[in-house]
């Protein structure tokens, strides 16, 4: 979000100390990343910094539960939360959930650029992830691929607010403009989603653990081109396509494959995620503009755009 949570500094410093044992100086409240739902800060203390992340709303555990376990399974470049003083991996403070990790003192990948090698380690490192075997306990905790997207309720509650004309800003007046300038267009990709997604309930497929957004804006490079995997938010029990969308058709595929090894690619399960991402795009955009009284303007107008 690029506004700040209704959650005092103080309040934050002073969960820090209790419940992780970091005796922090100052938080500084980061506006970026792409959740309407969570909040970032760096944490100062007089000898490092910590990352933390501020949620609202219903926590789904494995998006910490699984980073740790990977982590802890010997995968290094997964960037896991770190225990609170009594093991657990979140606090809540007031209506908002506090995961605290190691910060990382780098850029995205998008951003840098990734070397030849360090594609190669992408690969890798996505095997990896697609080949751990979960606890039984864990793995039922992981949600599983159902290809009913939540997005298409979604659409049809945007499209029915854009319908109704009743709207409370410029940036909500803006976004309908458009919307129904693009509405058979939207409406196509919906339907192309579910005829897709039907075809695959009907399909025996293997499913893995997937990361959801492994796209390379979410992979870190440090000062020594260390690699680092970031924003496990959504943990999923899926076909490997649903993160091998991110590299199948960049330019780097070949140097990514040569790490992850050879893998026949259902054609089908890749349209149905490439769609469903447009979809995702289109849902959450609109919801933060027409439906989330608690956006700011700077987070609407980002949304429009």
């Amino acid at each position: 979000m690029l506004e700040k949570p209704n959650l005092e500094n103080e309040k934050i410093i002073s969960c820090l100390r209790e419940s992780f044992g970091v005796s922090a100086n100052g938080v500084d409240f980061l506006p970026v990343g792409n959740d309407s739902n969570s909040w970032l800060y760096r944490v100062n203390t007089d000898d490092k910094k910590y990352f933390l992340k501020v949620k609202k709303g219903m926590m789904y555990e494995p998006s910490v539960v699984v980073p740790r376990y990977l982590k802890d399974e010997g995968i290094e470049q997964v960037v896991a939360p770190m225990p609170t003083k009594t093991g657990e991996l979140w606090e809540k403070a007031d209506n908002f959930t506090l995961i605290l990790y190691p910060f990382i003192d780098g850029e995205t990948g998008m951003k840098l650029g990734m070397s030849e090698n360090q594609w190669k380690e992408f690969g890798t490192v996505l095997k990896k992830i697609h080949s751990s075997k979960l606890s039984s306990e864990l793995a039922k905790q992981v949600k599983k691929e159902s290809f009913a997207p939540k997005w298409s309720e979604l659409i049809k509650e945007l499209q029915k607010k854009i319908d109704g004309g009743q709207f409370t800003d410029s940036f909500q007046k803006e976004l309908a403009t458009f919307w129904k300038e693009k509405n058979k267009e939207i409406k196509e990709i919906i339907n192309r989603m579910k005829e897709l997604g039907h075809l695959l309930q009907a399909q025996p497929l293997d499913f893995v653990l997937c990361h959801t957004d492994i796209h390379i804006a979410n992979i870190l490079l440090d000062k020594q081109t260390k690699m680092f995997i970031v924003d496990w938010d959504n943990p999923l029990l899926a076909p490997k396509e649903r993160d091998l969308m991110f590299v199948i058709g960049a330019k780097e595929e070949k140097l990514f494959f040569s790490g992850y090894g050879k893998s026949e690619i259902n054609s089908v399960a890749l349209s149905y995620y490439l769609f469903e991402w447009v979809a995702q795009e289109i849902g959450d955009y609109g919801e933060r503009v027409l439906l989330n009284d608690d956006v700011g303007e700077e987070t609407k107008k980002d949304s429009v755009k």
